[in-house]
């Protein structure tokens, strides 16, 4: 049975994460071996992606890594390609690429990569975007999640004959209505009669938080009964939490059930099903994306969605039919449309159903699945890289 290294560098289960969870859950079931790799980093020692894994019975091995370039990592993860005898190395993600990259040179191990997205705009993060486009080069296969992703492999001469496109699925099980709906509400202090607007992701710049705060502090000069959900962790966090006292401070919102505030900061969760189940309606304010695997657990809970029109949503999301398009940063466009399917319950419940039906056709972790084994048994016929 040959050994699929699924290797990666992680700062919380988010999109990657997500997908090589999926990815390996449904490889233990063909003729392929996953095994979870994993680093520990020194300064942000983000583990939850082995929790999951480990709890789902992979393997997982764990590679300590200290400071930007740590070659006893290198030679750690060398080290386990000999001794597991792995045939396949899948790398997600730009340090992963790295340290894997260096790790199978001259060994007998074929080297894919999936891009996700290249996130950040200072200059650190433009100098490891950059370094990993190269490096990228010197993959047997190299998988953008997306069209633009795609684009934006190929315009760094990247040999179009080992790049493809395989978007990303999600296990449609694991989202079945939760029976968890009123304790969550207890936990969180949220009155039955309000309605629960939720976004899920990093909280960072590219993320867009800022502006669905801005949208919600529109809504709540007219509408107290709905409070404001931000699931996940990151470098804006204080900042986000700080502005939401403020919001509340100037709307003038109150509650009765002990909630001091509107907007509930639930930090990074373990049981994603049961929260979106919480979730009256589902919000994705992002200036840039990929494929967004919240985006499909969102639609495959049959939750109504409001995304921005960046990256591949708009292949997901059908205007007006599976859900509602705004443009990246349009405050006044999120209010509006957040306000509209509050009001029009009927017309959200709709949305939710024709997104199901969307998810359930064209984006299942199955059909990922497939897509990359076929990917993994043309490598294992083919020649190694240079």
């Amino acid at each position: 049975m040959p050994k699929v290294l699924q290797l990666i560098s992680s700062s919380g289960f988010y999109g990657a994460d997500n997908v090589l969870i999926q990815l390996s859950g449904e490889l233990k079931d063909t003729g392929f071996m996953p095994i979870i790799g994993v680093f520990r980093n020194t300064q942000n020692p983000r583990l939850e992606v082995a929790d999951v894994a480990k709890k789902q019975g992979h393997q997982v091995e764990i590679f300590p890594c200290n400071g930007r370039f740590d070659i006893n990592a290198v030679f750690s993860i060398r080290r386990f390609l000999s001794e597991q005898e792995i045939e396949i190395i899948h790398c997600h993600g730009y340090k992963s690429n790295l340290y894997g990259l260096f790790a199978a040179l001259g060994k007998k191990v074929h080297r894919i990569s999936t891009c996700h997205n290249w996130l950040g705009d200072d200059a650190k993060m433009k100098f490891y975007a950059g370094l990993d486009k190269m490096l990228l080069r010197k993959f047997d296969r190299v998988i953008a999640v997306s069209e633009p992703v795609n684009t934006e492999i190929l315009n760094h001469k990247i040999n179009p004959k080992r790049v493809a496109i395989i978007q990303n699925g999600i296990d449609l099980n694991r989202f079945n209505k939760s029976s968890r709906v009123d304790s969550l509400r207890n936990e969180f202090c949220i009155d039955k009669s309000y309605k629960v607007i939720g976004t899920v992701g990093r909280l960072s710049k590219e993320k867009a938080q800022q502006n669905l705060l801005s949208a919600a502090e529109k809504i709540l000069k007219t509408k107290h009964n709905i409070v404001f959900l931000f699931v996940g962790d990151g470098p804006l966090k204080d900042i986000l939490k700080d502005e939401s006292i403020e919001i509340t401070k100037r709307t003038g919102w109150k509650n009765e059930a002990g909630l001091s505030n509107p907007f509930i900061f639930a930090g990074v969760r373990e049981d994603m099903p049961d929260i979106y189940s919480l979730i009256d309606l589902f919000v994705l304010p992002s200036l840039t994306e990929g494929l967004p695997m919240v985006l499909l657990e969102a639609m495959a809970s049959e939750k109504p969605v409001i995304a921005t029109r960046v990256g591949e949503i708009p292949k997901v999301i059908e205007h007006d039919y599976s859900g509602l398009l705004v443009e990246p940063g349009d405050v006044q466009g999120l209010a509006d449309s957040i306000m509209m399917l509050l009001e029009n319950p009927d017309k959200a419940s709709q949305l939710a159903k024709n997104g199901y039906r969307k998810v359930e056709q064209e984006f299942s972790s199955k059909r990922m699945a497939n897509e990359y084994m076929k990917v993994y048994h043309e490598l294992l016929s083919a020649d190694y890289a240079d």
